[in-house]
């Protein structure tokens, strides 16, 4: 089974969730809670996973896909699974859509202009005007955006990935990098994989997420002068 979370909120979500709606309602193996108006993406996501342990069960080997509620889906259902299926490989840890070997201190996305950067996306408020934005080929990465991430039940609960750290004080940022990054610090391998999407943000970053920035460095300032994945290794799925 594969489980999309979802946070958003009552009050204009974007048109985009509804088309996820229909996307999951069309395959039998895809199951999906949003949860509207939470106090933080950690919040959201709990309470979301919470509901799927109590009316379905969850396996260690369940897939949770934790997206923004501005991404249309436009891979198909057999690419999606397919992808995903990475995610049974014990030894990887998250998958997404775009992310970077390393982490710059400006953003991972800066990575690209070495070539180290992986991932592609579709940007833009719907198909007839939306760009594409093209990182790097599909492959092992540091960390990854949180516009899509994939992982295991199981792995969601070796990263404690669900509860906000002390470190971070946004709600709302920097939840991909706690996650992906502490994947990355347990062991795991993340990686970019080919599922197309659209997102409809256009990502310019608020105030909080420069603190969230500050604050990520700092807590992991031992750590990351040393997390940059050698790009030679780091193309193709495993």
């Amino acid at each position: 089974m594969i489980y999309f979370s979802v946070c958003s909120r009552k009050d204009n979500p974007p048109k985009a969730l509804e088309r996820l709606k229909a996307f999951i309602r069309d395959n039998d193996d895809f199951r999906l809670k949003v949860a509207y108006d939470s106090k933080s993406i950690y919040e959201g996501h709990r309470d979301n996973l919470e509901q799927f342990r109590r009316i379905y069960g969850l396996l260690n080997t369940d897939i949770i896909v934790l997206l923004h509620d501005d991404v249309d889906i436009l891979s198909n259902a057999q690419d999606v699974r397919r992808y995903l299926s990475v995610l049974r490989n014990p030894l990887v840890g998250f998958v997404g859509v775009a992310g970077g070997c390393w982490l710059p201190p400006q953003g991972w996305w800066v990575s690209r202009n070495s070539g180290e950067a992986r991932g592609f996306v579709f940007q833009g408020d719907n198909a007839e005007t939306m760009s594409p934005n093209y990182f790097g080929p599909a492959g092992q990465v540091l960390i990854l955006d949180g516009c899509f991430l994939a992982t295991t039940y199981k792995t969601l609960q070796d990263i404690l990935g669900l509860y906000q750290p002390a470190y971070l004080t946004s709600p709302w940022d920097w939840y991909d990098m706690f996650w992906t990054y502490e994947a990355y610090l347990k062991g795991y391998n993340n990686y970019t994989v080919p599922i197309i999407i659209r997102h409809e943000s256009s990502g310019i970053m608020r105030k909080p997420w420069y603190d969230s920035n500050e604050e990520f460095r700092k807590h992991h300032i031992d750590t990351l002068k040393y997390a940059k994945l050698d790009i030679a290794k780091t193309t193709g799925l495993p």
